[in-house]
C-alpha cells in the first residue's frame, strides 16, 4: 500500500495529528489517493512517521467523523467511496448554474455591473440571505 510521503514539521504550531490530517485531507481531495485505496494501518502509519499510534488514531477518526476514510472490517482503513469532494464538486456546479442563469437574465435586462454589485450586496446584508 503506497501512499505519497507524509512530513511531519516536528517545529510547527500544529500538532502532528493535525497535520496528518490536513496532508491526507489535501491527497484524497487532489485526487492523489483515489477513492477505496487502502491506507496504512494505524501501527505501521505510527512507525513511518514517527509518532504514537494515538495520534494516527486521532488523524484517522478526524478524517472518518469528516467522510474523508472508512474503516472496514478486517479489510482495515480506505479511502471513501463518495467522499465530501464530490459534494464539493457538485456546490461548485451548482453555484456556476445559479450564476450563469443570474448573469443572463442581468444581461437581458440591460443592469451595469455596478448596480448587480449594489443589489447583491444590499441583499446579503439582509438577515436570513446567507448562511454565514
Amino acid at each position: 500500500m503506497n501512499i505519497p510521503l507524509l512530513l511531519l514539521n516536528a517545529e510547527s504550531s500544529v500538532p502532528p495529528y493535525e497535520q496528518i490530517q490536513l496532508q491526507l485531507h489535501a491527497l484524497i481531495a487532489s485526487a492523489q489517493l483515489a477513492p477505496g485505496t487502502a491506507l496504512p494501518s494505524v501501527r505501521q502509519l505510527a512507525r513511518d512517521l514517527g509518532v504514537a499510534p494515538n495520534t494516527i488514531v486521532r488523524a484517522y477518526s478526524e478524517l472518518e467523523r469528516e467522510g474523508w476514510i472508512v474503516t472496514i472490517a478486517r479489510r482495515g482503513v480506505m479511502v471513501a467511496t463518495n467522499p465530501p469532494i464530490a459534494a464539493t464538486e457538485e456546490r461548485k456546479r451548482r453555484i456556476e448554474q445559479a450564476v450563469t442563469t443570474l448573469l443572463e437574465d442581468v444581461r437581458l435586462l440591460n443592469v451595469s455591473a455596478q448596480e448587480l454589485h449594489t443589489e447583491l450586496d444590499r441583499q446579503l446584508k439582509q438577515p436570513g440571505k446567507t448562511s454565514s
